[in-house]
């Protein structure tokens, strides 16, 4: 007998659709957890980069001009917080040289613990700016940063970095209201510097250099380090600085405490969002050069947060500003890092490092951790890339040598300020002078051939043409300017490609109208054609152009270069009705045969118009 189900049963339906959803869950967290083999894989990978972070999170600190002990502190929850909502899973959110500079611009004026309370502060706020970019999605934003703009800040930061450690390695505490100013001060009183600290500063950079290239490898930079410290407290040298100088490193975890947001104002505001931005541009560097092991797609937005997160922790924690470190990164990869646990145990291992051994970090040389971050700024100077900049044109030259002084000689939320107006510009002017005009007449043979409009329109005759190029605001100017002049002319004709444009700008209308008037001014006729049907309802809602009048409009079909070939048909009907005696000898247009290709469109690239399908 065929069994009845009861209502007791019933939730028996659902259960396949539960199982899926276990059985999803389940492979999630199998690739969370990883397994025993990829932990001590990743265990070893994390533990060479907490070693390697210590020397760059005491000197980044530096830097900012606070406790190393914050550095230190930014380096164990900057990779633990980022590393678990990161999607670039390898990516190392740690401190880097340009967060740290920028930051430490953005507290100028502070001192003491008011630059301390002011730093902690600053943090959270970048972490929340972060975060809400992130939610917003808006990491889609930063492909418009100027390339030249970018290059010309990196390098005034790498410029401003060694500039900034300059009074560390030699011992002068310099004076001046900007580094240029505090550098000219060193120059002028170079029979005041500190030789030993000198001497220190020079075998720290040359081991720096030497070391890596031996059996130590990347331990090179932390052996850097150490020698010139162990030389400070053989040799007793006490008019050399160390870290217990700059502040005492406490013992154990630093508990959290929340920031006064009372204190917030509006310079420090600023500062936040620069330096914010200043991260997140970096940390989409690194996104898009370090692709996922499992052949996953980053997500710039998703890092946002991870950062942004970060960010939150380290500024609770006492700690530096965080983001992604394409050096780190690249550390990360060649210990052998295989999943986002090897950055996570990274912040682990710093951790057990500031809890066990606070006592050696203090007398740590403060000369040895300038020279490294000389070494650092420098090896970020690309030659190659400001020679390609220089060379490309004095539109990118500019961008870049304007970005480079505003880092050099003006706050830091200025210049970010000048390279984010700078790339609108440069993105605005390439839109509107790159736009190019072209003839399609096609030859005997049945292809296409494209040449340079004809200055002057000639009468009773139709001029096929096709435009390259955005035509959004100034563009369509640019393409008003080109369009050849229909005075002099009797009845011409000009049929104008506008495919693969889904929309039309309030400016392009203006101009399509004001040329359409002056060619009624010699009984000419203007042929729009490849419309899409949005911009066909634009033309018919604006009522700008009279498309029963002068101006004709033609909708793209699937066929490409068919909508063209209708108002080609349709064009010289007209000129037949208005000269049926010229039309065999006038009319220099595409002649429309039986199978052969269509006289506007055959096999061209179509790329500089970033036309996609039909």
């Amino acid at each position: 007998m065929e069994r009845t189900q009861t209502s007791e049963e019933a939730p028996e339906v659902n259960q396949p659709g539960l199982g899926e959803l276990r059985a999803a869950v389940a492979t999630q967290l199998r690739r969370s957890l990883p397994s025993q083999a990829t932990l001590v894989q990743d265990g070893i990978a994390g533990l060479n980069s907490a070693i390697s972070n210590v020397p760059d999170g005491m000197a980044n600190a530096v830097v900012v001009g606070v406790s190393p002990a914050y550095g230190l502190y930014a380096t164990m929850l900057g990779p633990a917080v980022g590393g678990i909502f990161s999607s670039t899973r390898l990516m190392m959110i740690t401190t880097t040289a340009a967060a740290s500079l920028a930051t430490s611009q953005a507290l100028a004026g502070r001192t003491g613990e008011a630059r301390a309370e002011a730093l902690f502060l600053l943090v959270v706020l970048i972490g929340a700016l972060q975060i809400l970019f992130g939610l917003l999605r808006l990491g889609r934003l930063i492909r418009f940063v100027s390339y030249s703009v970018m290059t010309g800040f990196l390098t005034g930061v790498s410029v401003l970095l060694i500039l900034s450690q300059l009074p560390t390695i030699t011992g002068y505490t310099a004076v001046g209201s900007t580094r240029i100013a505090q550098t000219l001060d060193l120059l002028a009183n170079l029979d005041e510097v500190n030789l030993p600290t000198v001497g220190l500063a020079t075998l720290t950079l040359a081991l720096a250099i030497v070391l890596p290239r031996t059996r130590l490898g990347n331990l090179g930079r932390l052996v850097a380090v150490v020698v010139p410290s162990v030389l400070v407290a053989l040799l007793g040298l006490r008019n050399v600085e160390t870290v217990r100088d700059a502040g005492e490193v406490p013992q154990g975890f630093p508990l959290p405490a929340l920031p006064v947001l009372s204190n917030v104002t509006f310079d420090l505001l600023t500062g936040a969002l620069a330096v914010a931005t200043i991260i997140l541009v970096q940390g989409a560097g690194v996104s898009q050069s370090v692709p996922n092991p499992d052949g996953s797609r980053s997500s710039i937005s998703r890092d946002f947060l991870a950062e942004g997160a970060a960010n939150v922790a380290s500024g609770l924690f006492r700690g530096l500003p965080v983001g992604g470190s394409l050096s780190a990164t690249a550390l990360n990869v060649l210990y052998g890092a295989g999943s986002c646990w090897a950055v996570i145990l990274a912040g682990v291992w710093m951790a057990l490092i500031v809890v066990a051994l606070p006592g050696l970090v203090s007398y740590t040389a403060m000369p040895a951790l300038g020279a490294l971050l000389i070494l650092a700024g420098a090896s970020s100077i690309k030659p190659g890339e400001l020679l390609a900049i220089w060379y490309v044109g004095w539109a990118s030259r500019v961008a870049a040598v304007t970005t480079f002084l505003a880092m050099l000689f003006l706050p830091i939320q200025a210049a970010v300020g000048i390279g984010v107006a700078l790339s609108a510009l440069l993105y605005l002017y390439a839109s509107s002078t790159d736009i190019s005009l072209v003839e399609l007449v096609e030859r005997p043979d049945g292809r296409v051939e494209e040449r340079p409009p004809p200055r002057q329109l000639p009468s009773r005759q139709v001029t096929v043409l096709d435009v390259y190029g955005h035509l959004f605001y100034a563009g369509a100017r640019t393409l008003e300017r080109l369009l050849p002049r229909p005075q002099g002319a009797e009845s011409p004709v000009v049929v104008l490609r506008l495919r693969g444009r889904t929309a039309f700008g309030a400016t392009l209308i203006d101009a399509l109208a004001e040329y359409a008037e002056r060619l009624e001014e010699v009984e000419g006729r203007l042929y729009l054609t490849g419309l899409s049907e949005e911009a066909d309802e634009q033309l018919v809602r604006t009522g700008k152009l009279s498309l029963t009048g002068p101006v004709r409009d033609f909708r793209a079909t699937p066929i490409v270069g068919e909508s063209t070939r209708e108002a080609v048909a349709e064009a010289r009907m007209w000129l037949v009705d208005q000269n049926p005696a010229d039309l065999e000898a006038d009319v220099r247009s595409v002649q429309p045969q039986p199978g052969a290709a269509p006289a506007v469109e055959g096999e061209q690239d179509r790329s500089r118009s970033g036309e996609v399908g039909p």
